[in-house]
């Protein structure tokens, strides 16, 4: 069976880490940092705001003509 046939269905579970304390040591003496890893955030709800973190920071970098190199604006002819 090619590889392809396993990833068909898409998951629709929530990828959610248990809940734990951020930066408090388990029983197994391992400490998590971040949203998703403590369970605050799932993937998805991550993933959606970094998104739409980085639309908003982008919109305001676009470059215009008088933005770019003088010897790119001649090598593409761009007055």
């Amino acid at each position: 069976m090619p590889i392809h046939g396993y990833f068909e269905k898409r998951d629709r579970r929530v990828l959610k880490m248990p809940h734990a304390d951020d930066g408090a040591p388990n029983e197994s003496g391992i400490s998590f940092h971040g949203d998703v890893l403590t369970g605050k955030l799932s993937v998805q709800e991550a993933f959606a705001l970094q998104a739409a973190q980085l639309r908003a920071h982008n919109t305001a970098k676009w470059a215009g003509r008088e933005d770019l190199d003088p010897v790119l604006k001649f090598h593409l002819r761009i007055e």
